[in-house]
């Protein structure tokens, strides 16, 4: 019943500004108090149930605000995209793309009436995304990737995020390998991280790139997740013979 009245909360939260304000009054309130019991469990589900009760009641900016003023939960939320535990760092790279996808990254027309995205965006660059990378390698599972791709995805809206992302070259190779996904989940997330990528930041990726490396996102993007360069197909062909 907890679990279901934490998560019904974060629903009702997330809806509207009047709502959000009235269940997270302060941190002593027993909806934010919930969370905040949840995410230190050692109960799997409990710990779902936090991260994403924190993710749809952050939908409303009074939410966010709230949240962001809590510095020990934040970084806790942070902490959470490399958990050990491979379901709940999924949540919370779920958790983070939700609360980012609907917010514009950090540009130099975002005034002070918009700094709790501001703040969030900051918080993003310089601690989500490094951990989201990291689990491009540490976490190369077929139910974790499509997670990271996704999160990534939202991430690399933000210039900042963009650059770590291609300025390693293993990314920048795992990008390019067309048989490092095997699940039809994985392939249209990373697919959607390309175009993101292209449609975001195309007038400066080209010199950032190798002009082959570029080439081959722009063909990716435009053929589908499923497509492979010839020269990679004829290889595939030739290793299962």
């Amino acid at each position: 019943m907890r679990l279901c009245v934490t998560r019904l909360l974060g629903f009702i939260a997330g809806r509207s500004a009047a709502s959000a304000q009235l269940l997270l009054s302060s941190h002593e309130a027993p909806f934010p108090q919930s969370i905040a019991g949840m995410l230190d469990s050692r109960d799997v589900s409990e710990r779902l149930c936090a991260i994403n009760a924190w993710a749809t009641a952050s939908l409303q900016s009074e939410g966010l605000s709230f949240f962001l003023r809590w510095t020990p939960l934040l970084q806790e939320m942070v902490s959470l995209v490399s958990a050990t535990q491979n379901e709940v760092a999924k949540a919370a790279m779920d958790a983070w793309a939700t609360i980012l996808q609907d917010r514009a990254p950090i540009t130099d027309s975002i005034d002070e009436a918009q700094e709790g995205p501001r703040e969030i965006w900051t918080i993003a660059e310089q601690q989500v995304t490094p951990s989201v990378l990291k689990n491009l390698s540490v976490k190369p599972f077929p139910d974790v990737r499509p997670h990271t791709w996704r999160v990534l995805s939202v991430l690399v809206r933000s210039r900042s995020a963009a650059q770590q992302a291609l300025q390693s070259q293993e990314v920048q190779e795992l990008l390019l390998n067309f048989q490092s996904e095997t699940s039809t989940d994985a392939r249209y997330a990373k697919h959607d991280l390309v175009k993101t990528l292209l449609q975001w930041h195309s007038n400066w990726l080209s010199g950032l790139l190798d002009s082959q490396v570029f080439e081959l996102m722009t063909q990716f993007a435009e053929q589908g997740p499923y497509w492979v360069p010839r020269a990679a197909g004829t290889a595939m062909r030739d290793e299962a013979a």
